[in-house]
């Protein structure tokens, strides 16, 4: 076992990978562990109300996200992985998919105006929609996919950290009470900002900052022709993922939100993790599919061991809630924690196998079908079962998606290439 360790860490490529493990994951870390402790804090001062609004309205955001972020997080991270550090190859790559963010934010605000005259919930809490429509739309913007394209994981740690610690002591010493509800928001997106400046700093090692491509629409319309496929790959499962949340709300109330909102945040912690692994990998197996093993075996032991520690965690959560005033049902507790597994089979077998191999089509087709799955089985469990049946329908459906995705890679003979 150590000598296997030992001849893994020679090889510099698997250390550059052991650099991007360490970068992202201390930022997903700090990142993951600051909202835990903004909520209780949230809790206190705007009460759990107001935080499952914030909750709604954000899965409301991250519908108009995942419109603007359109899928270059991997098909952008594909291209610039396959530029071998060309600067000028880079450059292109980098504007011509910031144009197109531009492009699809204007779409996202027209969007949200135009829904506010038909939805009331959307018209009574629009200027809460329009700040954290603006905070995602900038996070969008930062070019975190990019340095994941090139393999230096450590400017995105640093590009993020600056601006979400910066956020967090804003909410922690200026939010005191109901009426500051609105700043919530509006400090995460005066963080994105920080952050994105932070960024541009970093860019000029790889990109001409001065040597704008010129705008072409031919250029523009034929990247997002592009990434057609990798855009609805992505935007479907967000759909059940955040349907969820309003599912609870609708068949339940905006405190069982809440409790779900922080469930999830909690199983958000497993899914960066396994995120990580998947996000640090995913260059190299664009590069080198033989690699995949590797990955599997890694990805699967560290979703094993996050389960056990899940579990354990979950039944001490459990004890301390009893006296708590924040009312879990402690089977939610339990049921997040085999999420890692769920996850990681997730991932491997679809986005880092499928997706690297540029099967975006076949991707494509499989999410079509089980998110219509999870919109079934959402709808259902949690009409009958509250936010328990939402992180069921929610898990079951990415069960359903890993398996379909494995027949297929096999059908395609993928890992018959690894063999070979």
């Amino acid at each position: 076992m150590i000598r296997r360790l030992l001849n893994y860490l020679k090889n510099p490529a698997n250390n550059k990978i052991i650099e991007n493990i360490f970068s992202l994951g201390g930022l997903k870390a700090a990142t993951m562990l600051l909202p835990l402790i903004i909520i209780p804090h949230l809790i206190r001062s705007i009460g759990m109300e107001l935080v499952g609004l914030l909750a709604v309205v954000s899965s409301i955001s991250a519908y108009l996200r995942t419109l603007i972020d359109y899928g270059f997080v991997y098909t952008g991270t594909r291209e610039v992985s396959r530029n071998n550090l060309n600067k000028e190859k880079n450059t292109y790559s980098f504007y011509i998919i910031t144009y197109c963010k531009i492009i699809l934010i204007l779409i996202s605000f027209f969007i949200i105006l135009c829904l506010s005259l038909f939805i009331n919930f959307i018209h009574d809490n629009l200027i809460l929609l329009i700040i954290s429509l603006a905070n995602v739309s900038i996070a969008s913007l930062s070019p975190a996919w990019f340095f994941q394209g090139v393999e230096d994981m450590k400017k995105i740690a640093g590009g993020e950290v600056a601006g979400k610690i910066f956020s967090f002591f804003l909410i922690i010493f200026l939010v005191k009470d109901e009426k500051d509800i609105l700043f919530v928001p509006g400090f995460y997106l005066l963080g994105q900002l920080m952050s994105l400046a932070v960024y541009f700093i970093f860019l000029k090692k790889y990109i001409f900052l001065t040597h704008l491509p010129t705008f072409n629409v031919h250029d523009v319309k034929s990247k997002l022709i592009d990434g057609w496929s990798m855009f609805i790959n992505i935007l479907l499962p967000n759909f059940y993922n955040n349907y969820s949340y309003l599912a609870v709300g609708y068949f339940s109330n905006l405190s069982a939100v809440a409790a779900y909102d922080i469930i999830r945040k909690i199983m958000n912690i497993s899914e960066q993790a396994m995120g990580i692994l998947s996000k640090v990998y995913y260059p190299s197996l664009a590069s080198n599919f033989k690699r995949f093993s590797t990955f599997l075996r890694v990805i699967f032991v560290a979703a094993a061991l996050l389960t056990i520690l899940q579990l354990v965690l979950s039944v001490i959560g459990t004890y301390l809630l009893k006296d708590s005033s924040i009312v879990i049902d402690p089977k939610l507790l339990y049921l997040q924690a085999i999420a890692p597994l769920i996850f990681a089979a997730n991932l491997a077998y679809g986005i880092n196998s499928l997706g690297v191999n540029n099967k975006d089509r076949q991707l494509r087709n499989i999410t079509l079908a089980t998110s219509f799955i999870g919109f079934i089985l959402v709808s259902l469990l949690t009409y009958y079962f509250a936010a328990f049946g939402a992180l069921s329908g929610v898990l079951l459906t990415m069960l359903i998606r890993a398996i379909i995705c494995y027949k297929t890679s096999k059908s395609l003979n993928l890992y018959a290439y690894i063999r070979n």
